[in-house]
């Protein structure tokens, strides 16, 4: 495992804190993505039921990973900051550990040690970057874990943390129905940062704006001319929107 350490990304930190608004994402993990994108992938395999022989035993149907794809990417850990950049990478959300391809190898780098990561994802038109949630509490207080992505950075920072969920088997042989395979599922929630705290966008649409304040009716009417396809898509049109009020 290599660990770079740069003096023209310590410039380009400086640069950016001078330059540009409030962020959560570390300048430098930010100045580290000079980097190729990454297109493997494996499928995931698909079973048959028979019938006229006995039910083989139900599998776990579902993967663990954020996305089971590797994606070149960067890793700043809490020692000293330091950098492990331009690796293949990919995270388990489960056991909340980043697989790093190294040659033919893959090392296992603790989610605990890891202040921040990110990689390069063709779905999007810049780097994807993740905070560690241990650095913030809900309104209760409560230490989160895991990671959170970065959707919008800014005064208002929109997150997202993805966690997973397990559907136990439900399958009654003597109706046949429902399904004899227990299933991961993946659940995403929707957070913005204020006073330290990880708050969850709240569901209801007068609500979410009301998080706006003065700049509630212009976001409300961008949001109306520009159409949203899902709830995310909004989410990011409202606090991308505000960033921008914000820093004019």
């Amino acid at each position: 495992m290599q660990v770079c350490y740069s003096y023209s990304v310590l410039v380009l930190c400086l640069i950016a804190i001078s330059t540009s608004a409030q962020t959560v994402v570390p300048p430098n993990i930010r100045a580290s993505n000079t980097i190729e994108k990454l297109t493997d992938f494996r499928g995931l395999e698909t079973g048959e039921m028979l019938f006229g022989i006995p039910l083989p035993e139900g599998k776990v149907i579902g993967d663990t990973y954020l996305d089971t794809k590797w994606k070149t990417g960067s890793i700043m850990l809490y020692d000293k900051e330091k950098l492990i950049e331009r690796y293949p990478i990919r995270y388990d959300i489960y056991t909340n550990e980043v697989d790093i391809k190294a040659g033919q190898q893959v090392k296992v780098i603790a989610g605990n040690k890891i202040k921040s990561f990110s990689w390069i994802d063709s779905s999007y038109t810049e780097p994807v970057y993740f905070i560690n949630a241990r650095d913030f509490k809900n309104e209760e207080g409560t230490q989160f874990s895991g990671f959170f992505q970065v959707l919008v950075d800014g005064p208002l920072p929109l997150l997202s943390k993805t966690d997973i969920v397990v559907r136990k088997a439900d399958y009654n042989v003597q109706m046949n129905v429902g399904s004899k395979d227990d299933k991961i599922l993946k659940k995403e929630k929707y957070y913005y940062l204020k006073d330290g705290k990880a708050l969850e966008v709240p569901g209801g649409k007068k609500k979410m704006l009301a998080l706006f304040g003065e700049h509630a009716i212009t976001i409300e009417t961008y949001i109306k001319d520009n159409r949203s396809s899902s709830r995310e898509d909004e989410l990011l049109l409202a606090f991308d929107q505000y960033r921008k009020l914000v820093r004019n």
